[in-house]
């Protein structure tokens, strides 16, 4: 199709293939309508690295963008509610939900998973329910990343025992081997089992291998595994060479801007791991949750601006654009599925219940705005070959902003395309003499509603500068090369 000029910024236009992919998470959600009916349940293949060990596939070797969303404490409500929040996240274009199952915990019903405390003798009462939510994730077509306990649970549970520790892991990969949807993570914040201090010691270190490697010897390595660590840190501290871990997990942390911390953010802690060998895929499976008060775990108060869209949004297309194989979002109401016990109620570090500042029903968050936002980077990532896409700093030129400011770039690997994130719409000057061909294409996407914008026909040059349609919000220039028939 030729190509008129455009000069007005203002005009839109949507792609078909945002058109289509928008059409596939509609479907998705018409399909969970569905899914009590045997005939209409969804088949969800195993997913495998990708051949250049960067993105998730399914074992037919179709892309897969992982799009997750964290329930940690799902168990805690009834089989109704969890009907009712996986119907919503698939609705919303999730199509991971992270779950832990916890030690010496209880479910909606008052049970614990084992008898005891001992790992030797399980609770069936509880495990019965558990394989119920399991198989709910399945009909609602979400995979389930299943965290069987965090990393003090570990201590508890087994002190030094990695034998016990590995009878434990064939036990819980022989319930779930032939759940084709079923990922693990093999610990949540696995450094909690030394108090969060680093490194983790030698036998601490066997026994989550222990558990890990317990798993592995019952799915054959048929089911993707990871592991979750604490704020500020990465899998790939203690166990990056570990062969049964198929990809690295951050946990980038609660703080709007972690710069102003001296900390790293998604970001700087994705493109850590992208450059390690050997290759794995990586993503930020815990960033900060939306409507956490700020930095709440290191100035021990509620008080702090809170984390809104978007913060979501901005940790996202970081992290993605560093070359993440997906991302995790996650809510402060809904990872623990607060319900207020009276009108008002916000929970503090102080009081009993404590938490970090939850405040409102779980059920009302659902629908918070960067929850409803994060399909649109799916959307988007799903429209281009992502499989190829790399990282690339130098095709901002003089990227120089700092903080919530900085620019991050990807390409595809044949140059076909470029996109660049801009989070508080900043004028950007981009290399276009990086990508291949004469002529080119410029869109502005927007991620709160994943509408694009037309900015116009730019031909190839060193250096061409791009001014977002409106300051002070984030934008995604798209940049795509035109073809023979396109260039007029």
């Amino acid at each position: 199709m030729k190509q008129k000029s455009y000069s007005n910024r203002a005009r839109y236009c949507l792609p078909s293939t945002i058109l289509i992919i928008s059409a596939l998470l509609v479907a998705n959600s018409s399909q969970i309508s569905k899914s009590s009916d045997p005939a209409h349940r969804p088949i969800l293949p195993r997913l495998k690295v990708s051949d250049n060990r960067r993105f998730l596939v399914t074992e037919d070797n179709k892309p897969f963008f992982w799009l997750g969303d964290t329930a940690w404490w799902i168990r805690q409500i009834t089989l109704d509610d969890v009907d009712l929040y996986m119907s919503n996240r698939a609705g919303h274009g999730f199509n991971v939900i992270q779950v832990h199952i916890g030690y010496n915990v209880t479910n909606y019903a008052g049970e614990k998973p084992f008898i005891n405390n001992d790992t030797d003798l399980p609770n069936e009462a509880f495990w019965s329910k558990m394989d119920t939510i399991v198989a709910k994730a399945y009909e609602h077509n979400l995979y389930i990343a299943l965290v069987p306990m965090w990393g003090n649970e570990y201590g508890k549970a087994f002190g030094s025992d990695a034998i016990k520790a590995r009878r434990f892991g064939k036990w819980l990969g022989e319930r779930y081997k032939h759940q084709s949807h079923v990922l693990w993570i093999v610990s949540g914040e696995y450094d909690s089992i030394n108090g969060f201090k680093l490194p983790i010691n030698e036998s601490q270190k066997a026994v989550l291998n222990a558990v890990a490697y317990g798993l592995r010897d019952v799915h054959n390595g048929k089911q993707l595994m990871t592991i979750h660590p604490g704020v500020a840190r990465t899998s790939s501290r203690d166990f990056h060479q570990e062969n049964w871990l198929d990809f690295n997990m951050l946990q980038s942390g609660h703080i709007i801007d972690c710069s102003a911390y001296g900390m790293p953010d998604t970001d700087s802690l994705i493109s850590h791991d992208y450059a390690l060998t050997p290759t794995k895929p990586v993503l930020d499976g815990e960033p900060m949750y939306e409507d956490t008060p700020d930095a709440v775990w290191i100035v021990k108060h509620v008080n702090g601006i809170r984390a809104g869209a978007d913060t979501m949004r901005r940790k996202a297309y970081w992290a993605v654009f560093s070359g993440a194989c997906g991302h995790t979002y996650g809510h402060n109401d809904i990872y623990g599925f607060f319900e207020p016990a009276f009108p008002g109620q916000i929970l503090t570090l102080q009081t009993s219940p404590s938490g970090p500042g939850q405040r409102g029903s779980w059920k009302i968050a659902l629908d918070a705005p960067g929850a409803t936002q994060m399909k649109h980077l799916r959307s988007l990532m799903e429209s281009k070959a992502f499989y190829n896409c790399i990282p690339d700093p130098t095709f901002i030129v003089g990227n120089g902003e700092k903080g919530i400011d900085r620019a991050v770039a990807m390409m595809a690997s044949d140059g076909t395309y470029g996109m660049v994130y801009l989070p508080t719409g900043k004028p950007v000057i981009v290399a276009l003499n990086k990508l291949n061909g004469e002529k080119f294409n410029a869109w502005w996407y927007d991620p709160r509603d994943g509408s694009f914008r037309l900015e116009g026909n730019f031909d190839k040059k060193p250096e061409q500068e791009f001014k977002p349609p409106e300051y002070g919000k984030d934008w995604v220039l798209v940049l795509d090369s035109l073809a023979e028939g396109e260039k007029k």
